[in-house]
């Protein structure tokens, strides 16, 4: 994608690339100031989740002081092609995450009679004590507007306004929360995957 198409003249664009280069610190800054909602833009027409998008984008911004960009592409190149790649990544998470939850489910969903058995009970109530265990990580706020959004099924919208709170911060919480979440439950997934195959 050239950057036109990003929005720059083409000698804006080398400025901040000649800035970028030169070890300049504003030009972070800059970058993140012309690119971000661009890149967010790319990174949800592939994730299709405004969260996920926005945490694609972030990524790249943190690592991009790290990152191997020399100028052989312009660097609208680089970040849009890194866009791509992240929102790759985290649709393979997501798959990945949603066959251990299926698996997981499977196995604890037996059919027919043995579904109401005592063995389907433990491993139900073992689940569900994961659950509320790792729900205990979860900081109290992230974990308040992730109640009202899985347990009872409330927009962004609606928990912003039910906890008085910016649409913006709703997200932001939410997608924490949901990390968090991950996070202390990825012990539990693994094993629940592991036993599943």
């Amino acid at each position: 994608m050239n950057p036109a198409r990003a929005g720059l003249s083409p000698s804006a664009e080398s400025d901040l690339e000649r800035l970028w280069l030169d070890g300049d610190p504003a030009a972070l800054a800059e970058a993140h100031r012309r690119y971000r909602s661009r890149l967010e833009a790319v990174a949800y027409g592939i994730v299709h989740d405004r969260a996920d998008a926005e945490d694609v984008v972030q990524r790249i911004f943190l690592a991009l002081p790290r990152a191997a960009y020399r100028g052989s592409a312009s660097l609208w190149s680089y970040l849009y092609r890194a866009a791509l790649n992240g929102s790759v990544n985290v649709l393979r998470a997501r798959r990945r995450r949603e066959s251990i939850c299926a698996r997981a489910a499977a196995h604890a969903a037996l059919p027919g009679p043995e579904a109401t058995g005592p063995d389907a009970r433990i491993l139900e109530g073992e689940i569900l004590a994961a659950v509320a265990k790792a729900l205990l990580h979860v900081k109290p706020q992230h974990r308040r507007v992730l109640v009202l959004r899985v347990v009872h099924g409330l927009t962004n919208t609606e928990i912003a306004e039910h906890e008085r709170l910016p649409l913006a911060t709703v997200g932001t919480w939410l997608r924490r929360g949901r990390e968090e979440l991950r996070r202390a439950l990825g012990p539990v997934l693994r094993e629940l995957g592991g036993s599943a195959r």
